[in-house]
């Protein structure tokens, strides 16, 4: 259920609630509510008791992949979790969204403290996280902002001038549902391999291929990114 969670909803975090940056790699969610009840029992119900909803509390468990190869940059949105970890205050916390990807009305933000628990997976280089967002306070419902796949937009690639087999970290938008094989190029070439972080970072591994100009181009369902320009060693 919660993995189904996972595909439907898409999930934002932020450090100041108006940036917000979506949270990649995930697996698992499940949102939840926990509510305080006051007894106020009567005799006027036939011998059944009543309760009152008089506190509440909400909660989101998320699972996400996160690679620990060395020089593989974390995903924007895990890295802002990760940098809650043993702190204390306004540094132990986080802002947090979550939004039906089908449009429908089911979507809300609220600030959180975050808890990070960290394990194996049977993937090398690969660990498993799992963040518990505990709500500090209002959790509100916001209109919907989720907005259909567009056309991937390239805004920056480094390091420059990386030879065939290093790799590129490539940043802008609309990465998700990059299209396999052919969805990076460099210079018309397929890159070697690439792993899409989030929807805003791709690390590709740059093929052969003489030095000088390799525009880069990001290719999803909708359609290809304009060529950013790249010089290859």
């Amino acid at each position: 259920m919660s993995f189904a969670l996972a595909r439907r909803f898409k999930q934002d975090v932020s450090t100041d609630g108006t940036t917000w940056v979506p949270l990649g790699g995930r697996t698992d969610f499940a949102p939840t509510e926990k509510a305080t009840l006051q007894a106020v029992p009567n005799f006027d119900t036939n011998g059944f008791d009543q309760s009152e909803k008089t506190l509440t509390a909400w909660m989101v468990v998320s699972k996400f992949e996160m690679p620990t190869t060395a020089g593989i940059p974390s995903d924007p949105g895990q890295a802002i979790l990760e940098a809650t970890r043993f702190q204390f205050s306004d540094s132990a916390r986080a802002y947090t969204r979550w939004y039906d990807r089908n449009g429908g009305t089911d979507a809300w933000s609220g600030r959180a403290i975050i808890d990070w628990n960290q394990s194996k997976t049977t993937t090398t280089d690969v660990a498993e996280i799992t963040v518990t967002f505990t709500g500090d306070g209002v959790l509100t419902r916001i209109a919907n902002p989720y907005a259909a796949a567009v056309v991937p937009v390239i805004t920056s690639a480094t390091p420059s001038g990386v030879a065939a087999a290093g790799q590129v970290t490539i940043y802008g938008g609309g990465f998700l549902g990059t299209v396999a094989t052919t969805g990076v190029k460099f210079g018309g070439v397929n890159a070697t391999s690439w792993v899409v972080l989030s929807d805003n970072v791709i690390v590709a591994v740059m093929p052969a291929g003489t030095a000088g100009s390799a525009p880069i181009i990001v290719t999803n369902a909708v359609g290809a990114s304009a060529a950013f320009a790249y010089t290859r060693a």
